[in-house]
């Protein structure tokens, strides 16, 4: 087995590019060797869909250290930057644990599943717009 198959089973990304929104799920060990691997995975299909919302299914990212956590604070800085909405998902009990003690899980939107992030993004206000009242 080569040591890029090796690398492949410990950490892999997918990406779903929908309309309004794109899907990215990650899976394995975010650390410092596959971190950069995600970023470039995401930011690039998300920069030609910049209105676009990211949701980010964490469910199988097993580990997450330090440059885990710095490349998801660097997609919420792209998302700032788009004006676009980042949405963390199924988070691990360990990760939802770091982001708290370090403050970050207050700046992050996130939802319990993907099913709920996904509803979330594509909500339509279901009222419309009060039209301004004309002087009469």
């Amino acid at each position: 087995m080569t040591e890029d198959h090796r690398s492949a089973e410990r950490f892999t990304v997918s990406i779903a590019v929908h309309e309004d929104y794109i899907v990215a799920r990650a899976a394995g060990e975010l650390d410092y060797q596959f971190a950069g691997l995600l970023h470039r995975q995401v930011k690039d299909p998300w920069e030609v869909a910049p209105s676009s919302v990211l949701v980010m299914d964490l469910s199988g990212v097993t580990f997450c250290d330090s440059m885990g956590v710095g490349v998801l604070v660097l997609l919420l800085e792209q998302s700032r930057r788009q004006q676009a909405g980042l949405v963390l998902t199924q988070l691990p009990a360990r990760l939802e644990r770091i982001l708290s003690i370090t403050g970050l899980r207050t700046v992050f939107q996130v939802a319990p599943s993907l099913e709920q992030a996904i509803q979330t993004v594509t909500a339509t206000p279901t009222a419309p717009s009060p039209k301004p009242q004309e002087a009469g």
